[in-house]
Protein backbone atom coordinates (compact mmCIF):
# COMPACT_ATOMS: atom_id res chain seq x y z
CA UNK A 1 0.00 0.00 0.00
CA UNK A 2 1.04 3.53 -0.67
CA UNK A 3 2.33 5.64 1.71
CA UNK A 4 1.05 9.36 2.45
CA UNK A 5 3.75 11.55 1.80
CA UNK A 6 4.43 13.74 5.37
CA UNK A 7 3.74 17.44 5.25
CA UNK A 8 6.67 19.16 5.87
CA UNK A 9 7.47 20.93 9.27
CA UNK A 10 8.26 24.81 9.00
CA UNK A 11 9.79 26.61 11.11
CA UNK A 12 8.94 30.19 10.60
CA UNK A 13 11.93 32.32 10.93
CA UNK A 14 12.31 36.56 9.75
CA UNK A 15 13.98 35.51 6.74
CA UNK A 16 11.66 32.97 5.81
CA UNK A 17 8.46 35.13 6.20
CA UNK A 18 10.09 38.33 4.28
CA UNK A 19 10.84 35.55 1.53
CA UNK A 20 7.74 34.42 0.56
CA UNK A 21 6.29 35.83 -2.62
CA UNK A 22 2.74 36.32 -4.09
CA UNK A 23 1.51 33.61 -6.60
CA UNK A 24 -1.09 33.94 -8.81
CA UNK A 25 -3.85 32.45 -6.29
CA UNK A 26 -3.40 33.00 -2.39
CA UNK A 27 -1.89 30.36 -0.06
CA UNK A 28 -0.47 29.41 3.82
CA UNK A 29 2.35 28.36 5.35
CA UNK A 30 1.72 26.57 8.63
CA UNK A 31 4.13 25.79 11.89
CA UNK A 32 3.26 22.76 13.73
CA UNK A 33 -0.45 23.53 15.47
CA UNK A 34 -1.98 26.01 13.39
CA UNK A 35 0.20 28.58 13.55
CA UNK A 36 0.15 29.71 9.91
CA UNK A 37 0.62 33.14 7.61
CA UNK A 38 -1.44 33.85 4.63
CA UNK A 39 -0.23 34.92 1.61
CA UNK A 40 -2.67 37.13 -1.21
CA UNK A 41 -1.88 37.37 -5.17
CA UNK A 42 -1.39 41.29 -3.69
CA UNK A 43 1.36 40.35 -1.50
CA UNK A 44 -0.08 41.16 1.50
CA UNK A 45 0.48 38.22 4.39
CA UNK A 46 -1.61 38.03 7.18
CA UNK A 47 -0.62 36.22 10.24
CA UNK A 48 -3.58 33.28 11.67
CA UNK A 49 -4.33 30.69 13.84
CA UNK A 50 -6.20 27.63 12.39
CA UNK A 51 -8.30 25.32 14.80
CA UNK A 52 -11.17 23.21 15.32
CA UNK A 53 -14.05 24.19 17.37
CA UNK A 54 -17.06 22.14 18.15
CA UNK A 55 -16.06 20.59 14.84
CA UNK A 56 -15.84 24.17 12.35
CA UNK A 57 -12.55 25.27 11.33
CA UNK A 58 -11.82 28.52 12.33
CA UNK A 59 -8.83 30.97 10.94
CA UNK A 60 -8.70 33.49 13.85
CA UNK A 61 -6.86 36.64 12.10
CA UNK A 62 -3.49 37.86 14.28
CA UNK A 63 -2.79 40.75 11.97
CA UNK A 64 -0.73 41.60 9.10
CA UNK A 65 3.05 41.53 8.25
CA UNK A 66 5.06 43.69 8.83
CA UNK A 67 3.32 45.78 10.92
CA UNK A 68 2.71 42.49 13.25
CA UNK A 69 6.38 40.76 13.27
CA UNK A 70 7.04 37.70 13.45
CA UNK A 71 7.87 38.04 17.73
CA UNK A 72 4.42 39.29 18.07
CA UNK A 73 2.55 37.02 15.91
CA UNK A 74 3.78 34.17 17.96
CA UNK A 75 3.04 35.51 21.00
CA UNK A 76 -0.52 36.47 19.81
CA UNK A 77 -0.38 32.66 18.98
CA UNK A 78 0.57 30.82 21.71
CA UNK A 79 -1.98 33.10 24.00
CA UNK A 80 -4.41 31.99 21.37
CA UNK A 81 -3.73 28.59 21.53
CA UNK A 82 -3.32 28.17 25.21
CA UNK A 83 -6.75 29.41 25.49
CA UNK A 84 -8.17 26.87 22.89
CA UNK A 85 -5.94 24.32 25.11
CA UNK A 86 -7.94 25.39 28.46
CA UNK A 87 -11.75 24.71 26.41
CA UNK A 88 -12.01 28.55 25.39
CA UNK A 89 -12.70 29.67 22.02
CA UNK A 90 -10.05 32.05 21.48
CA UNK A 91 -11.86 34.03 18.55
CA UNK A 92 -13.89 37.39 19.18
CA UNK A 93 -17.49 37.08 19.67
CA UNK A 94 -18.77 38.48 16.10
CA UNK A 95 -22.38 38.40 17.88
CA UNK A 96 -21.37 40.81 20.99
CA UNK A 97 -23.02 43.91 21.16
CA UNK A 98 -19.88 45.64 22.04
CA UNK A 99 -17.13 45.79 19.75
CA UNK A 100 -13.32 43.98 20.36
CA UNK A 101 -11.21 46.99 20.64
CA UNK A 102 -9.58 45.70 17.49
CA UNK A 103 -12.53 46.34 15.98
CA UNK A 104 -13.14 49.86 16.33
CA UNK A 105 -12.77 52.18 13.53
CA UNK A 106 -10.62 54.48 16.27
CA UNK A 107 -8.16 51.06 16.43
CA UNK A 108 -7.78 51.13 12.85
CA UNK A 109 -7.10 54.75 12.65
CA UNK A 110 -4.45 54.64 14.86
CA UNK A 111 -2.88 51.67 12.60
CA UNK A 112 -3.43 53.25 9.62
CA UNK A 113 -1.94 56.29 10.81
CA UNK A 114 1.11 54.80 12.06
CA UNK A 115 1.64 53.15 8.29
CA UNK A 116 1.09 56.37 6.38
CA UNK A 117 4.08 57.51 8.24
CA UNK A 118 6.06 56.18 5.62
CA UNK A 119 3.88 55.64 2.72
CA UNK A 120 2.57 59.15 2.30
CA UNK A 121 4.06 63.12 1.87
CA UNK A 122 4.66 64.56 5.00
CA UNK A 123 1.94 67.24 3.36
CA UNK A 124 -0.74 64.23 3.63
CA UNK A 125 -0.02 63.02 7.03
CA UNK A 126 -0.07 66.70 8.22
CA UNK A 127 -3.54 66.34 6.87
CA UNK A 128 -4.22 62.91 8.57
CA UNK A 129 -2.56 64.14 11.72
CA UNK A 130 -5.32 67.23 11.33
CA UNK A 131 -8.20 65.56 9.88
CA UNK A 132 -8.66 62.23 12.36
CA UNK A 133 -8.65 63.84 15.94
CA UNK A 134 -10.55 67.29 14.87
CA UNK A 135 -13.72 66.06 12.06
CA UNK A 136 -13.71 62.17 12.85
CA UNK A 137 -12.33 60.05 15.87
CA UNK A 138 -14.82 62.62 18.16
CA UNK A 139 -17.86 60.64 16.26
CA UNK A 140 -16.31 57.29 15.09
CA UNK A 141 -13.45 56.44 17.31
CA UNK A 142 -15.62 53.51 19.76
CA UNK A 143 -17.92 52.42 16.81
CA UNK A 144 -17.54 48.89 15.10
CA UNK A 145 -15.71 49.82 12.08
CA UNK A 146 -17.90 47.35 10.08
CA UNK A 147 -20.69 48.75 11.53
CA UNK A 148 -20.17 52.24 9.95
CA UNK A 149 -22.78 52.69 6.95
CA UNK A 150 -23.57 55.51 4.36
CA UNK A 151 -25.62 56.86 6.23
CA UNK A 152 -23.37 57.90 9.19
CA UNK A 153 -20.67 58.98 6.51
CA UNK A 154 -23.00 61.25 4.42
CA UNK A 155 -24.20 62.61 8.29
CA UNK A 156 -20.38 63.17 9.27
CA UNK A 157 -19.43 64.77 6.26
CA UNK A 158 -22.47 67.10 6.29
CA UNK A 159 -21.32 67.78 9.61
CA UNK A 160 -18.01 68.90 8.13
CA UNK A 161 -19.74 71.04 5.82
CA UNK A 162 -21.02 73.40 8.08
CA UNK A 163 -18.36 74.07 10.33
CA UNK A 164 -15.68 73.77 7.78
CA UNK A 165 -16.75 73.63 4.32
CA UNK A 166 -12.92 73.83 2.73
CA UNK A 167 -11.87 70.70 4.60
CA UNK A 168 -15.06 68.51 3.08
CA UNK A 169 -13.05 66.95 0.77
CA UNK A 170 -9.88 65.78 2.75
CA UNK A 171 -12.00 64.88 5.58
CA UNK A 172 -13.80 62.29 2.86
CA UNK A 173 -10.21 61.38 1.53
CA UNK A 174 -8.65 60.73 5.32
CA UNK A 175 -11.96 58.76 6.50
CA UNK A 176 -12.13 56.60 3.01
CA UNK A 177 -8.39 55.69 3.15
CA UNK A 178 -8.84 54.30 6.83
CA UNK A 179 -11.70 52.13 5.35
CA UNK A 180 -9.48 51.12 2.32
CA UNK A 181 -7.08 49.85 4.89
CA UNK A 182 -9.39 47.71 7.01
CA UNK A 183 -10.27 46.11 3.49
CA UNK A 184 -6.87 45.43 2.66
CA UNK A 185 -6.19 43.69 5.56
CA UNK A 186 -10.16 41.59 4.88
CA UNK A 187 -11.21 43.17 8.07
CA UNK A 188 -14.19 44.93 6.44
CA UNK A 189 -15.58 44.57 2.64
CA UNK A 190 -17.18 47.74 1.83
CA UNK A 191 -15.97 51.55 2.10
CA UNK A 192 -18.88 53.76 3.19
CA UNK A 193 -17.05 56.74 1.69
CA UNK A 194 -17.04 55.59 -1.73
CA UNK A 195 -18.12 58.33 -4.27
CA UNK A 196 -20.40 60.46 -1.62
CA UNK A 197 -19.75 63.78 -3.89
CA UNK A 198 -23.51 63.17 -4.95
CA UNK A 199 -25.17 62.73 -1.74
CA UNK A 200 -23.02 65.39 0.03
CA UNK A 201 -22.13 68.76 -2.68
CA UNK A 202 -19.37 69.93 -1.14
CA UNK A 203 -17.35 67.03 -1.56
CA UNK A 204 -17.56 68.58 -5.27
CA UNK A 205 -14.16 69.76 -6.98
CA UNK A 206 -15.54 73.43 -7.69
CA UNK A 207 -11.25 75.05 -7.57
CA UNK A 208 -8.79 73.12 -9.82
CA UNK A 209 -8.23 75.07 -12.71
CA UNK A 210 -7.21 78.94 -11.76
CA UNK A 211 -4.00 79.51 -13.99
CA UNK A 212 -2.71 83.19 -13.53
CA UNK A 213 -2.96 85.61 -16.47
CA UNK A 214 0.54 87.58 -16.82
CA UNK A 215 -0.78 90.75 -15.02
CA UNK A 216 -1.49 88.31 -12.27
CA UNK A 217 1.80 86.88 -12.36
CA UNK A 218 2.99 90.40 -12.29
CA UNK A 219 0.81 91.75 -9.40
CA UNK A 220 1.52 88.96 -7.47
CA UNK A 221 5.24 89.05 -7.42
CA UNK A 222 5.59 92.40 -6.63
CA UNK A 223 2.39 92.19 -3.77
CA UNK A 224 4.48 89.09 -1.81
CA UNK A 225 7.85 91.62 -1.43
CA UNK A 226 5.28 94.41 -0.33
CA UNK A 227 3.10 92.54 1.45
CA UNK A 228 3.33 91.50 5.10
CA UNK A 229 4.18 87.91 6.10
CA UNK A 230 8.05 86.49 7.04
CA UNK A 231 11.24 86.49 3.76
CA UNK A 232 10.95 82.46 4.19
CA UNK A 233 7.64 82.11 2.84
CA UNK A 234 8.19 84.47 0.67
CA UNK A 235 11.12 82.98 -0.77
CA UNK A 236 9.20 79.61 -1.22
CA UNK A 237 6.07 80.85 -2.62
CA UNK A 238 7.86 82.64 -5.44
CA UNK A 239 9.81 79.31 -6.21
CA UNK A 240 6.72 76.81 -6.39
CA UNK A 241 5.95 79.47 -9.41
CA UNK A 242 10.02 79.23 -11.00
CA UNK A 243 10.43 75.35 -10.86
CA UNK A 244 6.20 74.28 -10.95
CA UNK A 245 6.84 71.56 -8.04
CA UNK A 246 4.57 70.69 -5.19
CA UNK A 247 4.04 73.63 -2.20
CA UNK A 248 4.87 70.76 0.18
CA UNK A 249 7.67 69.67 -1.71
CA UNK A 250 9.14 73.30 -2.14
CA UNK A 251 8.44 73.72 1.71
CA UNK A 252 10.43 70.86 2.64
CA UNK A 253 13.27 71.45 0.81
CA UNK A 254 16.87 70.80 2.47
CA UNK A 255 20.26 71.91 1.18
CA UNK A 256 21.87 67.84 1.27
CA UNK A 257 19.10 67.49 -1.78
CA UNK A 258 20.97 70.12 -3.89
CA UNK A 259 23.93 70.07 -6.06
CA UNK A 260 25.53 72.58 -7.99
CA UNK A 261 22.35 73.36 -10.11
CA UNK A 262 20.23 70.06 -9.23
CA UNK A 263 17.61 69.52 -7.13
CA UNK A 264 16.87 65.83 -5.98
CA UNK A 265 13.49 65.23 -4.38
CA UNK A 266 13.92 62.09 -2.68
CA UNK A 267 11.28 59.39 -3.53
CA UNK A 268 10.14 59.58 0.30
CA UNK A 269 8.95 63.12 -0.24
CA UNK A 270 7.19 62.88 -3.69
CA UNK A 271 3.33 62.65 -3.91
CA UNK A 272 3.60 59.72 -5.91
CA UNK A 273 6.22 57.81 -4.53
CA UNK A 274 7.72 56.17 -7.16
CA UNK A 275 11.12 57.14 -7.74
CA UNK A 276 13.65 60.25 -6.84
CA UNK A 277 12.85 63.51 -9.21
CA UNK A 278 14.83 65.67 -10.81
CA UNK A 279 14.87 69.57 -11.20
CA UNK A 280 16.99 71.88 -12.36
CA UNK A 281 17.63 74.62 -10.87
CA UNK A 282 17.62 78.05 -13.26
CA UNK A 283 19.84 80.94 -11.83
CA UNK A 284 16.22 82.58 -10.95
CA UNK A 285 15.35 79.99 -8.33
CA UNK A 286 19.25 79.69 -7.32
CA UNK A 287 18.89 83.13 -6.22
CA UNK A 288 15.56 82.83 -3.93
CA UNK A 289 17.27 79.42 -2.40
CA UNK A 290 20.40 81.25 -1.08
CA UNK A 291 23.17 79.46 0.11
CA UNK A 292 21.47 78.76 3.63
CA UNK A 293 22.31 75.21 5.33
CA UNK A 294 19.70 72.49 6.65
CA UNK A 295 16.38 73.24 5.63
CA UNK A 296 15.83 75.82 2.76
CA UNK A 297 12.84 77.16 4.84
CA UNK A 298 12.92 76.76 8.37
CA UNK A 299 10.75 78.21 11.32
CA UNK A 300 11.12 79.17 14.74
CA UNK A 301 9.05 76.10 16.00
CA UNK A 302 9.74 72.85 17.02
CA UNK A 303 9.02 71.62 13.82
CA UNK A 304 12.14 71.25 11.22
CA UNK A 305 10.54 73.50 7.90
CA UNK A 306 7.60 75.48 7.30
CA UNK A 307 4.80 73.75 5.46
CA UNK A 308 2.15 74.23 2.72
CA UNK A 309 -0.22 76.06 5.89
CA UNK A 310 2.22 78.42 6.14
CA UNK A 311 1.75 79.74 2.48
CA UNK A 312 -2.17 79.07 2.21
CA UNK A 313 -2.01 81.05 5.16
CA UNK A 314 0.04 84.13 3.84
CA UNK A 315 -2.29 84.16 0.20
CA UNK A 316 -5.38 83.97 2.03
CA UNK A 317 -4.27 86.23 5.00
CA UNK A 318 -7.50 88.04 6.28
CA UNK A 319 -7.29 92.25 6.14
CA UNK A 320 -10.00 93.00 8.61
CA UNK A 321 -10.18 94.21 12.09
CA UNK A 322 -13.09 92.76 14.59
CA UNK A 323 -15.60 95.33 13.08
CA UNK A 324 -14.84 93.53 9.79
CA UNK A 325 -13.19 96.75 8.56
CA UNK A 326 -10.45 96.52 6.12
CA UNK A 327 -7.22 97.94 7.80
CA UNK A 328 -5.14 98.01 5.25
CA UNK A 329 -5.30 97.71 1.55
CA UNK A 330 -2.01 96.13 1.18
CA UNK A 331 -3.20 92.68 3.42
CA UNK A 332 -5.98 92.21 1.24
CA UNK A 333 -6.53 88.35 1.34
CA UNK A 334 -5.55 86.79 -2.08
CA UNK A 335 -3.42 89.85 -2.61
CA UNK A 336 -6.80 92.16 -4.01
CA UNK A 337 -7.21 88.95 -6.80
CA UNK A 338 -10.14 86.97 -6.95
CA UNK A 339 -9.15 83.50 -4.83
CA UNK A 340 -6.02 81.59 -5.41
CA UNK A 341 -3.39 79.13 -3.81
CA UNK A 342 -0.21 78.05 -3.41
CA UNK A 343 -0.80 75.03 -5.83
CA UNK A 344 -2.01 77.26 -8.65
CA UNK A 345 1.45 78.56 -8.94
CA UNK A 346 2.67 75.46 -10.17
CA UNK A 347 0.02 75.03 -12.32
CA UNK A 348 0.74 78.47 -14.39
CA UNK A 349 4.17 77.55 -14.35
CA UNK A 350 3.38 73.85 -16.09
CA UNK A 351 0.65 76.14 -18.11
CA UNK A 352 2.81 78.64 -19.47
CA UNK A 353 5.54 75.81 -20.91
CA UNK A 354 2.98 74.88 -23.43
CA UNK A 355 2.79 78.48 -24.07
CA UNK A 356 6.89 78.12 -24.99
CA UNK A 357 5.89 75.30 -27.13
CA UNK A 358 7.53 72.74 -24.58
CA UNK A 359 6.11 69.27 -25.60
CA UNK A 360 3.65 68.24 -23.58
CA UNK A 361 5.64 65.07 -22.38
CA UNK A 362 8.40 67.38 -21.52
CA UNK A 363 6.27 69.70 -19.09
CA UNK A 364 4.36 66.84 -17.73
CA UNK A 365 7.78 65.28 -16.66
CA UNK A 366 8.98 68.65 -14.71
CA UNK A 367 6.17 67.99 -12.58
CA UNK A 368 6.57 64.79 -12.04
CA UNK A 369 3.19 63.54 -13.74
CA UNK A 370 3.80 59.73 -14.20
CA UNK A 371 2.42 58.01 -17.48
CA UNK A 372 -0.46 55.66 -16.12
CA UNK A 373 -0.55 52.43 -17.63
CA UNK A 374 2.83 52.34 -19.03
CA UNK A 375 5.34 52.88 -16.48
CA UNK A 376 4.76 52.04 -12.75
CA UNK A 377 8.54 52.64 -11.66
CA UNK A 378 9.50 56.19 -12.26
CA UNK A 379 12.54 56.74 -14.29
CA UNK A 380 14.25 60.14 -12.46
CA UNK A 381 16.80 60.32 -15.45
CA UNK A 382 14.17 60.33 -18.26
CA UNK A 383 13.95 63.71 -20.41
CA UNK A 384 16.72 65.38 -17.75
CA UNK A 385 17.67 67.83 -20.82
CA UNK A 386 14.42 68.29 -21.94
CA UNK A 387 13.00 68.98 -18.33
CA UNK A 388 16.07 71.22 -17.74
CA UNK A 389 15.59 73.13 -21.20
CA UNK A 390 11.72 73.89 -20.10
CA UNK A 391 12.88 75.44 -16.94
CA UNK A 392 15.03 77.55 -18.69
CA UNK A 393 12.19 78.50 -21.45
CA UNK A 394 9.66 79.11 -18.46
CA UNK A 395 11.96 81.52 -16.49
CA UNK A 396 12.49 83.34 -19.81
CA UNK A 397 9.06 84.12 -20.18
CA UNK A 398 8.61 84.83 -16.08
CA UNK A 399 11.26 87.22 -16.55
CA UNK A 400 9.30 88.82 -19.64
CA UNK A 401 6.41 89.03 -17.78
CA UNK A 402 7.59 90.84 -14.51
CA UNK A 403 9.79 92.95 -16.76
Amino acid sequence: MARTAAVKQIRFTDKYISGLKPEAARYFRREARGFAIRVMPTGLKTWFYIYTWKGSRKHMNLGAYPGITLAKARELYTAAYTLHQQGIDPSPDKDAEQPAADNTFGYFAKLYQAWALSKHSIGYNTTIKYALPKHILPYWSDLDISKIGRRDAVTLLERVALTAPGNTTNICKVASAVFDYAIQREYIELNPMYRLAKAVPALKQTYRDRTLVDSEIRHIWKAIDAGPGDAVTKRALKLILVTAQRPGEVAGMHRREIEGSTWTIPRERMKMKVGDHIVHLTPTALELIGDAEGYIFPTNSDVPHMGRAAMSGMVARKATNREGIIRDTNKLPYYGLPRWTPHDLRRTARTNMSRCRIPSEHSEAVIAHGKPGIQKVYDKWEYLEEKKEALQKWEALLLTILN
